[in-house]
């Protein structure tokens, strides 16, 4: 009898510590994208996407497009504001699928916002209702690598 007891009593243990707030794991909670990087009203002398891949690396610009993708970081793609959405052939018209994929590599360019040499660890989708589609601009400092891919360190962001 003292066994079913203890038996008991150690099964009652284990359920109540396995149903503490200690012991159910936490999702890492994202941080919102700060502030300081929003800017109230469109930033002048915006060029589109092809005009700003063409700077040089190391050149601070400010590029006006239309958010293609978001990461998991503080990242997404821009893409030149000269290509329509394709909303009647596109589950998903920001892939732009009614347009050839070269021309649309071509016209994007990847944004990030740095926490030191790596992508911040908070999300852009939603902040400032920023979704897919949404034209911005954004400023920030080129860098191209040795096969021409370029990409935007950004220091701020606007709706247009």
């Amino acid at each position: 009898m003292n066994f079913i007891k203890a038996t008991a009593a150690l099964a009652l243990l284990v359920a109540s510590a396995s149903c503490s707030s200690e012991s159910v794991p936490v999702a890492k909670e994202t941080s919102a994208m700060p502030e300081s990087l929003w800017a109230a009203a469109p930033m002048a002398d915006a060029v589109d996407v092809l005009l700003a891949k063409q700077s040089s690396s190391g050149e601070v610009v400010v590029v006006k497009g239309q958010l293609q993708d978001f990461g998991d970081l503080a990242t997404f793609r821009l893409v030149d504001s000269s290509f329509p959405p394709c909303t009647d052939l596109c589950a998903t018209p920001w892939d732009f699928c009614c347009e050839d994929p070269s021309d649309i590599a071509a016209a994007t360019i990847n944004v990030e916002f740095l926490e030191g040499d790596f992508p911040a660890s908070w999300a852009l989708k939603g902040a400032h209702g920023l979704d897919h589609l949404t034209s911005v601009c954004v400023k920030g400092t080129i860098h191209t690598d040795e096969a021409g891919n370029a990409r935007l360190s950004a220091t701020s962001i606007a709706k247009l």
